[in-house]
C-alpha cells in the first residue's frame, strides 16, 4: 500500500516523459490535419509540467509563513507536549513561527479531517498519535483515506506500555492479583477511559477478551478526570498512557500494576512489564502507543525531507529527548518518512485485528 497519490511518487518519470513528448510533437507546417487525441494528451502533459513547477518553486520557498501543527487533542496530551517542544526549536531552524492549534473532538478526526483538506505545502500538518490507527478500526465512516490523504513525516517517539493504574489502596497488588480478584467480583468493577476508540478504551477491550474478565466501561472526557475518580474510589481501574499517568504514578497518587510491553519503561523502571507477571493469557499483549508528524497529501518531497531531517536533529539533541520523556515520550533510532510510513500501516493492520478479536464493531 502507497501512502498518497501514485502522481507524486512518480513525479520524476512524469517530468522526464513530458520533456519527450513535447519534443517529438509534429509542426504545424508538417501536417494539415490535427490529431485531437494527441492535443488532448499535449495538454495533460503540459499541465503536469506547471503543477511539477509549481511545486519546485513551493518546495524552495518553504516556509513562506507561519506553519501550523493541528493537534486533533486537548492541551496537556502528548501529541500536544511533543508539539509545543519540538515546535519551538522549528520554528527558529525554520525562521518562521510554529502555530500549534488544538481541533478537539471525535477521537482526533476533527482535526486529521481539517489537515487532510489543507493546502499540501507543508505549512499545516497533523501532530497525531495511536488514535490516528485506532480510528480505522472502531470507524465505519472516516472523514478522510487515511493512507491516500497523508504522508508521513516523521515519528516522534513511543510513549511505552500502556500502564494498568488502581488506586494505592486498591486490594490486588500485582497483576496476577488483579486479575484473580476480579474473577471472583465478576461485573462489580468499573474501569474508565476517555472515549470510545481511544487508546485507553481499545486496550481495555482486548485486555478482558485476553482474559474473560467483566468490568463495566465508564467514559470521561480526559484521563486527569477519570485518574481523578480512581484515587477517590469511584472508579477501580484503567490503561492509561505514561504519558498521562507517569506524574501521578511518581506522586503515589495511584499505583501501575504493569505496563503493557516487553520490557521496563526507562521513564517508569519501577513498574513491571507485562512478561513478568506470568500470566498465561497475556503472553502476547503487548500495547503502547506513539507520536507522529503527517502532512497533506501531495506536500512536495523537498519540503518534506527538510521537516524531517529538521524535526530528526532536534528530537535527538539530549537536552530534548529528556523533555520528551519527561512528557511520557520515548526518542527511539531516527524514522524515514518512508518507515515511518510502513510502521503506521503494520499498526493500523495490528489495531483492526485486536478489534475484530474483541469484537468491537464499527459506528
Amino acid at each position: 500500500m502507497e501512502w498518497g497519490p501514485q502522481m507524486n511518487k512518480s513525479q520524476n518519470n512524469a517530468d522526464h516523459a513530458a520533456s519527450i513528448r513535447l519534443n517529438s510533437q509534429p509542426s504545424a507546417r508538417s501536417t494539415r490535419r490535427v490529431n485531437r487525441p494527441g492535443v488532448a494528451a499535449l495538454a495533460g502533459i503540459c499541465a503536469l509540467v506547471l503543477a511539477c513547477a509549481s511545486r519546485a518553486t513551493q518546495a524552495q520557498s518553504f516556509p513562506s509563513k507561519p506553519v501550523t501543527f493541528v493537534v486533533p487533542f486537548p492541551a496537556g496530551n502528548a501529541s500536544d507536549v511533543a508539539a509545543r517542544a519540538l515546535g519551538e526549536e522549528l520554528g527558529r531552524r525554520l525562521g518562521q513561527p510554529i502555530v500549534v492549534e488544538n481541533r478537539t473532538g471525535a477521537t482526533g478526526t476533527i482535526g486529521a479531517s481539517f489537515v487532510a483538506k489543507s493546502a499540501p505545502d507543508g505549512h499545516t500538518l497533523l501532530m497525531t498519535s495511536t488514535s490516528f490507527a485506532i480510528s480505522t478500526a472502531l470507524v465505519a465512516n472516516l472523514p478522510y483515506r487515511p493512507t491516500q490523504d497523508f504522508e508521513p513525516v516523521v515519528q516522534v517517539g513511543g510513549s511505552g506500555g500502556m500502564l494498568l493504574i488502581v488506586a494505592p489502596d486498591f486490594p490486588a497488588k500485582t497483576l496476577a492479583e488483579f486479575i484473580d480478584l476480579a474473577k471472583r467480583n465478576p461485573g462489580k468493577f468499573n474501569y474508565a477511559h476517555v472515549g470510545r476508540g481511544t487508546i485507553q478504551h481499545l486496550t481495555m477491550e482486548v485486555f478482558l477478551s485476553m482474559t474473560g474478565l467483566q468490568i463495566q466501561p465508564v467514559a470521561y472526557k480526559g484521563s486527569v478526570q477519570a485518574i481523578t475518580d480512581i484515587i477517590s474510589g469511584q472508579i477501580q481501574v484503567m490503561f492509561d498512557s505514561p504519558s498521562s499517568s507517569a506524574s501521578f504514578v511518581d506522586g503515589g497518587k495511584v499505583r501501575a500494576l504493569t505496563s503493557a510491553a516487553d520490557a521496563r519503561s526507562v521513564r517508569l523502571p519501577s513498574v513491571p512489564a507485562v512478561p513478568e507477571s506470568g500470566v498465561a493469557e497475556l503472553r502476547d499483549f503487548r500495547v503502547g502507543g506513539w507520536v507522529g508528524l503527517l502532512a497533506p497529501a501531495r506536500t512536495p518531497a523537498p519540503v518534506i525531507k527538510r521537516l524531517n531531517e529538521e524535526l530528526v536533529s532536534i528530537m535527538n539533541a539530549p537536552a530534548m529527548k529528556q523533555r520528551l520523556l519527561q512528557a511520557g515520550l520515548e526518542v527511539g533510532a531516527p524514522h524515514s518518512p518512508e518507515q515511518f510510513g510502513r510502521f503506521l500501516q503494520a499498526d493500523m493492520a495490528r489495531w483492526q485485528a485486536a478489534a475484530a478479536a474483541a469484537k468491537i464493531p464499527k459506528e
